[in-house]
C-alpha cells in the first residue's frame, strides 16, 4: 500500500475513535441535485433542537428522514448508487444506506409536493453516524478492516483459494448552509492477497456536488467524479494482464421550474484512462473521453405519477488517434440518446422511477457497426414494513471497446437487495444481481450473477462487526472463462 493510501486510513481511524462524544452533531442532510426546487430547510448551528426530532441526533430505528418535500430532506450529494453485479469492474457491494441515499435523490425536477421515501436506512443504530461539526460542514468518516477467504481469489477460470484482508476507509461530507449545498462522498477499499502473486486491488468512488439557487426557480449544480477499479480479470477486455480503470468527469447544469413543468439542461464530460500492472499492457489505445449534451423535461403537477423525457448528443474522441486505416481502426465517433419514463411516489412506502430509450452511436470507420440499442433504467425503494427496505436497480450501459472488429458492447444490469433491522445492534441484509453484456459484431457474450448476504452487529456507539459472503458465477462465450467463486469476510467497522 503507497504512503498516501496509509495516511488517508490513519486520519480516518483517528476520526472515528479519538473524536469525543460532545462533538457530535445531529443534522439533517441538505437537498442534492435531485430534488426539487422549494425552498431547502435551513439547519440553524446554534440550535440544538434536531430538524427530525431526534433524541441525541439519532434517527428512530435508523431510518432516513422524515415526511417532506424531497428537497427538504434530500440525501446528501455526491453519491451515485451502484448496481450490485459490477459488469466488467472488481468492486466491493456498495453500502445498503449509501445505495439508498443515492437512489433517492433520482426525484424529478420540478418536486411538485412528492414526499421522500422514510424508509429503513439498512444499518444498526445503535452506531449510528451522526457527524462532526468542521466550520459550516458535517463530516461522517468511517473505516472497515476485515479478513477473509475466497475460493477463487483471481476471479478467473484459473484462480486459485487463500486468504484476503480489506482495508476501506470513507468519508461523506455535507454543506450546512442555508441556501446553497455542497456534499462530497468518498469510499476507498484496498484487497489484498497474502502469500501470492496477485496485485492488490484497489477501488475508490469520490463524487462532489455544488448546488447554487439561482433566484427562487432555478439551481446551477457543478459536479466532479474519480474512480478507480481493476478490470474483472475474468472478461475478454482483460486479456494479457491486470488493467487499472481510471474514470474521471465533470459537469455542469442549469434547472429550472416552469410551473407545470421541469426543465434541466447539462453539460458532462467524462475520460476513461487504462493503466496497466503486473506486467499486463496499458491498452491506452481505448483511452478516450465522452462529451454529452442533454435536455431533460419532467412533470410538475405533483401527482403521485410523473412523466419525464430527455434527449441526449455525444461526441467521443479518443486519445491515441488513428493516423493509418490499413493498421488500426478510427474509434472516433457521435451519436444521440432518447428516453422516457416515469417517476412515482405513493407518499413514502413506495418510490422510484422506470424509463426506457435508445441510443446509438456511429463510429467514423465504416468497418465498424453502429453500437447502438434499447435502453432501460429504473431504481424502487419500497418499505413494506417499519423495519424492512428492499432496493432495486436496472441500468444499461455502452462501452466501447479496442477488440477488432466491435464498436464495443451493451450491458444491461439489475439488481434487488433487501435489508431489515432485527433490534437496534443487529441488521441484515441479502441481496442478488444478475448483467448481460452483448459485444456488437462479434459472437461474444458475457454474464454475471451474484449473491451475497451480509450481518451488522453493533458493539458500541462507534464499533460494529460485520460479515458478508459472496457468491459469483461468471459465464462467458469465449471457451474455458467462465468460472465460480464464493468468499467470506469478517472485520470491524469504526465510525463516528
Amino acid at each position: 500500500m503507497t504512503r498516501r493510501a496509509l495516511s488517508v486510513v490513519a486520519v480516518l481511524a483517528l476520526l472515528a475513535a479519538q473524536v469525543p462524544m460532545a462533538a457530535r452533531v445531529g443534522a439533517q442532510e441538505s437537498g442534492g441535485f435531485g430534488g426539487g426546487f422549494g425552498s431547502a430547510a435551513d439547519v440553524d448551528a446554534e440550535d440544538d433542537t434536531d430538524p427530525l426530532a431526534r433524541q441525541d441526533g439519532v434517527a428512530p430505528l435508523g431510518r432516513t428522514g422524515t415526511r417532506g418535500s424531497i428537497s427538504e430532506i434530500g440525501p446528501g450529494a455526491g453519491e451515485s448508487a451502484q448496481g450490485l453485479a459490477t459488469g466488467g469492474r472488481a468492486a466491493p457491494a456498495q453500502p445498503f444506506a449509501e445505495r439508498l441515499r443515492a437512489v433517492q435523490r433520482r426525484g424529478p425536477i420540478g418536486g411538485g409536493g412528492r414526499v421522500t421515501n422514510t424508509a429503513y436506512a439498512g444499518d444498526t443504530t445503535r452506531d449510528e453516524p451522526r457527524g462532526m461539526r468542521v466550520g459550516s460542514f458535517l463530516l461522517y468518516p468511517e473505516l472497515f478492516t476485515g479478513l477473509g477467504w475466497s475460493d477463487n481469489r483471481a476471479n478467473s477460470a484459473k484462480g486459485d483459494g487463500g486468504a484476503v484482508y480489506r482495508i476501506a476507509p470513507s468519508l461523506r461530507v455535507q454543506s450546512d448552509w442555508s441556501r446553497h449545498s455542497f456534499g462530497l462522498n468518498f469510499r476507498g477499499s484496498y484487497t489484498g492477497y497474502p502469500d501470492s502473486s496477485l496485485k492488490a486491488d484497489p477501488n475508490v468512488t469520490a463524487d462532489a456536488l455544488l448546488r447554487l439557487e439561482a433566484g427562487e426557480r432555478s439551481d446551477i449544480g457543478i459536479s466532479g467524479r474519480y474512480g478507480l477499479s481493476m478490470q474483472d480479470r475474468g472478461t475478454a477486455e482483460a486479456a494479457g494482464g491486470d488493467r487499472e480503470v481510471h474514470d474521471l468527469g465533470a459537469g455542469l447544469s442549469l434547472r429550472r421550474d416552469l410551473g407545470l413543468v421541469g426543465a434541466e439542461l447539462r453539460g458532462q464530460v467524462d475520460s476513461t484512462h487504462y493503466t496497466g500492472t503486473g506486467g499486463g499492457p496499458s491498452n491506452r489505445d481505448r483511452d478516450n473521453a465522452l462529451v454529452t449534451a442533454t435536455l431533460r423535461v419532467d412533470g410538475n403537477t405533483g401527482a403521485a405519477v410523473t412523466p419525464f423525457a430527455e434527449g441526449s448528443l455525444f461526441a467521443r474522441r479518443y486519445m491515441d488517434r488513428c493516423t493509418d486505416p490499413m493498421l488500426c481502426e478510427d474509434r472516433d465517433s457521435t451519436g444521440y440518446g432518447l428516453r422516457t419514463g416515469l417517476a412515482f411516489d405513493n407518499g413514502g412506502k413506495i418510490s422510484g422511477d422506470i424509463a426506457v430509450g435508445w441510443r446509438s452511436e456511429t463510429l467514423k470507420d465504416k468497418r465498424l457497426a453502429r453500437l447502438e440499442g434499447l435502453t432501460v433504467d429504473g431504481s424502487l425503494v419500497w418499505s413494506p414494513t417499519r423495519l424492512t427496505t428492499v432496493t432495486a436497480l436496472a441500468s444499461t450501459n455502452f462501452s466501447p471497446s479496442s477488440l477488432a472488429g466491435t464498436p464495443g458492447s451493451v450491458t444491461y444490469t439489475g439488481d434487488l437487495r433487501l435489508a431489515h433491522g432485527f433490534s437496534e445492534a443487529l441488521s441484515g441484509e441479502v441481496g442478488v444481481g444478475y448483467t448481460w453484456r452483448d459485444y456488437t459484431g462479434l459472437v461474444l457474450t458475457e454474464q454475471e450473477a451474484r449473491a451475497t448476504t451480509a450481518l451488522t452487529w453493533a458493539l458500541t456507539s462507534n464499533v460494529a462487526l460485520q460479515g458478508r459472503y459472496t457468491f459469483r458465477r461468471f459465464i462467458s462465450s469465449n471457451s474455458g472463462s467462465s468460472y465460480n467463486s464464493n468468499a467470506i469476510e469478517a472485520g470491524v467497522r469504526f465510525r463516528h
